[in-house]
């Protein structure tokens, strides 16, 4: 598994996070004909309110790791462009909308908490069967985690921006913080509590696709 972690890591951290530029997409699409599909929005460096964002380490690695080894559609940003582009735009341009999206991000250290999920717009109670699924997983890992804490609801993100568009309950942000998705540092983590958890998470949804 370390090796391929790596490997894909290195796609997205080449160019110092700036990502891959001479690729002449800024979001590639990968289709499993799957439900569920995760994304990594910025797995490089972004343009978002007129200035540079770091990337969201690690993540661009994780997800194409968890979706190619379990057959899940993702959707991964390849490159930095200094203007801003959505991720919600691209969904819905190429009329993809329909999947149960896992969008993964990285929280700022020293939180307090390992995992944030956020519902956006939508009450909780429109995810509580998947908030069912989380809080189950979350215990099986030991994992200490929130729901829409005021910085990681998500309501600025794909699932906000979604919700608006789409009106539906289809896709909830996940915010892990660098124990959970450091590679190098905290790889037992991620190989024993993450990659497990979001596969597992991604497996019930996949299963019940009335959820």
């Amino acid at each position: 598994m370390n090796s391929e972690l790596f490997l894909y890591n290195e796609i997205f951290m080449q160019n110092q996070s700036f990502g891959d530029e001479t690729n002449p997409d800024v979001f590639s699409y990968f289709e499993k004909n799957s439900y569920v599909c995760l994304s990594a929005p910025h797995a490089t460096k972004t343009f978002v309110a007129n200035h540079l964002k770091k990337s969201d380490l690690y993540t661009g690695s994780i997800v194409r790791y968890i979706a190619e080894h379990q057959n899940y559609s993702y959707v991964v940003r390849n490159k930095y462009v200094p203007q801003t582009v959505l991720v919600s735009d691209f969904i819905l341009k190429n009329h993809i909308e329909n999947h149960f999206f896992l969008d993964i991000h990285a929280m700022q250290n020293g939180k307090g908490f390992d995992l944030a999920v956020g519902t956006g717009y939508l009450k909780p109670e429109r995810y509580e069967q998947q908030l069912k699924f989380i809080d189950s997983l979350s215990k099986k890992y030991g994992l200490k985690y929130v729901i829409n804490d005021k910085n990681y609801t998500g309501k600025i993100g794909l699932t906000g921006r979604l919700q608006q568009a789409t009106g539906q309950a289809n896709v909830l942000q996940l915010e892990w913080s660098l124990e959970y998705r450091d590679i190098f540092n905290s790889l037992k983590n991620v190989e024993k509590v993450t990659i497990p958890f979001i596969s597992e998470l991604g497996y019930y949804f996949e299963k019940d696709k009335n959820y």
